[in-house]
């Protein structure tokens, strides 16, 4: 359906609006996005805005939009993506007393943007009846856009709303594969709000309840996860805990649509929640090879992120203290400069290795592998460690005084 079909069914329907009121609407609604709308999208979303249902001309319009061109209050889409997650169904009581379903899918198009598809009911059993599962590709038909709860767009199935599953004409190669949308855990930066992440267990700690300031009780459990690049802590919250169920080390997990979190120490954590999916993958599975950096970088060429292995001089002596984290825990660490013949970097070692920093001075050379690299308070670029670095003491001042005297 082209512009001017759709300006003439905002005509029909809307008597109070002149030609010329309608195309300004749309001129504004191209405007406020930067033109980056299609004529017909921005005529479409002041047809919605008008309370104006668009008939006609549904079977190809939407078919090629990707995710990150919708917006809220957009009807009558049909989108085209793999399922990348499916959560249980869920039931409520309604207001006339009667039970009600509300079923999720996570969906990715062909560049990669996931959404939230929102099943209602008796659409809940139209896509058991058609086995809908994990990995498959479908076709959403009359669907329409809302902001969700938590202030991301999701996509609802209308009363005309239908799911085709595995459509004929789409080639399934142009859609990304499951493993294909997992993040490497030590590329995770803050900017990344949700993730993928595909890992072997290392460690696991025990759960443990907490009271809420509400008086209700909730619960938690960590535990370590890694990839080749390298590892994060990853904590589960509440009904996710039950979820997870028996867990130990050497077991592989997949975590879907988790939570990036950053502590202050610079640390990121994925953390499991509600709208995140765990999968406990088969024993015939492949454990992801574990090959940390040990190319020695040098300070002035240096990045965000890791691992890093970089090795210099101590340029101060370590400042060892306690700290409080936001978790109230109360841990050990040493900061200092270390020093290349490239530069000068500011090093934080935590827990375990801040201990090491006792033993430290100004002068020693040290190696520090598995490293990451962030930005500071100042944004100045520093060193933190994390539960895979190591500290290796290269030489101590006396021995390179002894060795520069030979």
């Amino acid at each position: 359906m082209n512009l001017e079909q759709i300006v003439q069914q905002i005509l029909l329907m809307r008597h109070d609006l002149s030609r010329e009121d309608v195309l300004k609407k749309i001129y504004e609604k191209k405007r406020s996005a930067e033109d980056y709308f299609l004529d017909e999208v921005a005529a479409r979303i002041v047809a919605s805005e008008l309370g104006v249902e668009i008939q006609g001309g549904e079977e190809a319009f939407h078919a090629d939009m990707d995710v990150k061109d919708l917006v809220s209050g957009l009807n009558d889409v049909t989108l085209v993506g793999r399922v990348i997650a499916v959560y249980p169904t869920q039931t409520f009581p309604r207001a006339d007393l009667t039970e009600g379903k509300v079923a999720r899918l996570l969906l990715s198009d062909k560049a990669g943007g996931t959404l939230t598809l929102v099943l209602w009911d008796d659409k809940v059993s139209m896509a058991k009846a058609r086995k809908i599962k994990q990995g498959q590709i479908i076709r959403v038909l009359h669907g329409y856009v809302r902001e969700g709860m938590d202030g991301k767009l999701e996509l609802h199935l209308g009363k005309k709303g239908d799911v085709e599953a595995s459509p004929s004409d789409i080639v399934e190669s142009d859609y990304p594969q499951i493993t294909a949308l997992v993040d490497k855990i030590g590329e995770l930066t803050p900017a990344k709000k949700r993730t993928n992440v595909l890992g072997v267990v290392m460690e696991v700690f025990s759960s443990s309840e907490f009271k809420r300031s509400d008086g209700t009780g909730g619960k938690v459990r960590r535990l370590r996860l890694k990839d080749d690049t390298g590892e994060t802590t990853v904590v589960f919250w509440n009904e996710k805990v039950s979820e997870l169920g028996e867990v130990k080390s050497d077991d592989q997990l997949r975590i879907i649509n988790a939570r990036v979190k950053t502590q202050p120490d610079g640390r990121i954590e994925v953390h499991v929640e509600k709208a995140t999916q765990i999968e406990k993958l088969v024993s015939s599975v492949t454990p992801p090879t574990v090959s940390l950096s040990e190319t020695t970088n040098k300070i002035a060429e240096l990045k965000e992120g890791g691992p890093i292995t970089v090795e210099g001089l101590l340029a101060s002596t370590p400042n060892v203290r306690e700290v409080t984290t936001a978790q109230k825990e109360t841990v050990l660490v040493a900061a200092f400069d270390l020093a290349d013949d490239t530069g000068k970097i500011r090093v934080s070692l935590w827990r375990k290795q801040a201990e090491l920093g006792k033993t430290l001075s100004a002068g020693t050379r040290i190696r520090l592998k598995n490293v990451y690299a962030k930005r500071g308070f100042s944004n100045l670029l520093e060193l933190v460690s994390r539960t895979s670095t190591t500290v290796e003491i290269v030489s101590k001042p006396e021995e390179g005084a002894q060795n520069k005297t030979e």
